[in-house]
């Protein structure tokens, strides 16, 4: 991996940016709520194989810079971001679009916007169980404006400070999401996850305020009303024993003739837990030009 920063000095931030190298068209993933870039390397291992694979921090998570004021963390934020960076990433490698466009959870909500907005900038897409929420009208609780969303709030009691990586190891490797992850991906959040601090204690990158910030705002999108604008061939993979009702996804994906849905028995954190299976079938489907073998578009 070579590392650097992007400057969007237009958007007012530096992003940590990942280069996973390889050949051919450019492809570029965005990660979960909470996480940074370097955790989707087995996965970019897979992608290689056929495109040149770059990852960036959004902002406010991993080497990205993080600015204070709350509403900078609006998801319309992190989509104007996306757009920053594959026009960056596409003048440097002087191509027209980006090859391959890979988002888990609210990266993949972002950029199916993204692409919504800009279709001449992306050429095939992947979400890998966006986040995804019911119509405005059709919303309870916090989605509605009631209240303090439930993962805000987890977010809001998360330990900030750990004594070292090896306590956080101990304590994490064996509970809660963090037991099914592939050891390189725990690996590598350690290592770049958390920064190391004056007193010998470790912090995370992403302040825990950020990540509240970034789910209770997350009710300002709406993708079912911009899914019908879809233009770009995608595959939404959805986490069947993950957060969001089939039946919902199901509804949503109808709307674009672009997408193909498919249903794996998997958590939401499906990049952590099983990268290879999941870049195998990335690279299968980009491999049948973006669509099903019998040609139906969904």
């Amino acid at each position: 991996m070579i590392r650097e920063k992007l400057s969007l000095r237009e958007r007012g931030v530096e992003l940590g940016l990942v280069d996973f190298g390889g050949d051919g068209p450019l492809a570029i993933i965005s990660h979960a709520n909470g996480f940074c870039a370097s955790l989707y390397e087995p996965l970019a291992r897979c992608l290689r194989e056929r495109f040149r694979v770059l990852a960036f921090d959004s902002r406010g998570h991993g080497d990205s810079s993080a600015p204070p004021a709350p509403d900078s963390y609006e998801w319309e934020e992190f989509v104007a971001d996306w757009r920053a960076v594959a026009s960056a990433l596409c003048d440097r490698f002087e191509v027209e679009r980006v090859g391959f466009g890979v988002g888990h959870s609210f990266g993949g909500s972002c950029l199916l916007t993204a692409a919504v907005r800009e279709p001449e900038r992306f050429e095939t897409l992947a979400l890998l169980d966006p986040v995804l929420i019911p119509p405005p009208g059709e919303r309870v609780g916090a989605y509605a404006g009631e209240g303090e969303h439930p993962m805000a709030a987890v977010a809001r009691r998360r330990s900030a400070v750990f004594p070292s990586r090896d306590a956080i190891r101990q304590s994490w490797a064996r509970r809660g999401v963090f037991a099914d992850w592939q050891g390189e991906v725990l690996d590598a959040y350690l290592r770049d996850g958390f920064r190391d601090r004056a007193d010998g204690r470790v912090e995370l990158k992403c302040a825990p305020e950020v990540e509240a910030s970034v789910f209770q705002l997350g009710s300002g999108q709406d993708l079912f009303a911009e899914i019908p604008s879809l233009r770009v061939p995608t595959l939404w993979l959805h986490a069947g024993k993950g957060s969001f009702p089939l039946t919902l996804v199901e509804r949503a994906a109808a709307l674009s003739s672009c997408i193909q849905l498919e249903s794996r028995e998997t958590g939401h954190l499906l990049a952590m837990t099983e990268p290879e299976v999941v870049g195998r079938r990335l690279l299968d489907w980009v491999s049948q030009g973006g669509r099903p073998a019998d040609g139906d578009p969904r």
